[in-house]
């Protein structure tokens, strides 16, 4: 079995994926992870073609683009990783081992190919997000991950971050519906969403 877990940035998809992956001992894929690989095989003006999602800075003056455009840029980003994740899913499915992959790079239309060719018994999809930029701040302001890289970040930054998520999160909302695949909206409550989110992927709901 595959699952698939995307959705907006800083919202608990990589908490969700771990305690997945652990529960039915399944591989974890970070497809990040994957993004970085990638842009390690391509050539300098490759990589700034085909990945122009910048990241943010810890300056906040450095984050000059504007939440829309942000969710462009990472929208180019996934569209190139796509055959990198076609990939890895094959082989897993070749192999008949379970795959968890999470990511924002994971896109419902891609998802849905997916699905149209390997049928839903064969993979679970979720996607994740967050409409309310304050629900956004405050969830990355708790995060007390050791491996979260925005403890301690400028409040400034994490607005910053907020609100591309949240703008990511819009656009998703809405790619997902023409899909006709899930989304779930989070909540204040960060367990019940994630034992939300982990029972859905795992019922295939």
């Amino acid at each position: 079995m595959i699952y698939l877990l995307g959705g907006a940035p800083r919202i608990g998809k990589s908490i969700a994926a771990k305690r997945l992956a652990e529960q039915i001992g399944a591989r974890l894929i970070k497809a990040d992870d994957v993004g970085v690989d990638y842009a390690n095989s391509l050539h300098e003006d490759e990589r700034a073609e085909k990945l122009p999602f910048p990241g943010f800075s810890g300056d906040p003056q450095d984050n000059k683009l504007a939440p829309a455009e942000l969710t462009r840029l990472q929208l180019v980003d996934a569209k190139s990783l796509e055959p990198e994740l076609a990939r890895l899913i094959s082989e897993a499915q070749a192999a008949g081992t379970p795959l968890v992959l999470e990511g924002v790079q994971i896109l419902p239309e891609f998802v849905r190919s997916i699905i149209n060719r390997s049928g839903p018994e064969n993979l679970h999809a979720l996607f994740i997000g967050s409409t309310d930029a304050a629900r956004a701040i405050d969830g990355i302001s708790k995060n007390t991950s050791p491996d979260d890289w925005m403890r301690d970040s400028d409040t400034e930054v994490i607005k910053q971050v907020a609100a591309f998520a949240v703008d990511f999160s819009v656009w998703l909302k809405k790619a997902c519906a023409d899909a006709g695949l899930p989304y779930f909206e989070r909540t204040d409550d960060f367990q019940k969403d994630l034992d939300f989110i982990v029972n859905s992927l795992l019922q295939g709901k």
